[in-house]
């Protein structure tokens, strides 16, 4: 799959970024031109291009009393399946460049596919996953990856 991602840091992006990072983590991602989400930090959240702004949003739902789907990913399979019709996904561009799995990061060419769901005043981002491509599942073992926006080829970063 991916859990985590990095996209370049954009100062226009301050007030919502200080809705997921502490002030120390904002000042790193500053100094470094570059923002890093992970599903598992204590609020993951993800860029969406959304009617052509960028907008960040939370990622996925890991609260058990939430009633989303508690992932941080939709699988093709399901959402072709009609599963998540109930909560009407609507289609977004997860603009990053670059992605992580099993501590192995790699290079994203244009983005990631993602889907928008509301349960009232509550907005979440999931990250479709489609089944791994051979040189994925060489890269990180992992038997599902993220659905690329027009990339086949999966490359390692080379620094990180």
């Amino acid at each position: 799959m991916c859990g985590g991602v990095r996209f370049t840091y954009q100062p226009e992006l301050d007030a919502q970024l200080a809705q997921f990072y502490t002030p120390e983590q904002l000042a790193v991602a500053h100094a470094r031109g570059v923002v890093e989400s992970v599903f598992w930090q204590a609020r993951p959240m993800l860029p969406v291009l959304r009617d052509g702004a960028l907008q960040l949003v939370a990622w996925g739902n890991r609260e058990r009393d939430l009633k989303l789907p508690q992932t941080g990913w939709i699988r093709d399979d399901s959402l072709l399946a009609g599963k998540w019709d109930h909560l009407r996904p609507h289609e977004v561009i997860i603009p990053v460049f670059q992605g992580v799995e099993k501590k192995i990061w790699f290079d994203i060419d244009v983005g990631i596919r993602g889907f928008l769901v509301r349960r009232g005043s509550i907005e979440r981002v999931y990250m479709l996953t489609e089944t791994a491509s051979p040189a994925f599942r060489a890269l990180t073992g992992h038997d599902r990856m993220p659905a690329l926006i027009d990339q086949t080829a999966i490359h390692p970063t080379l620094v990180h």
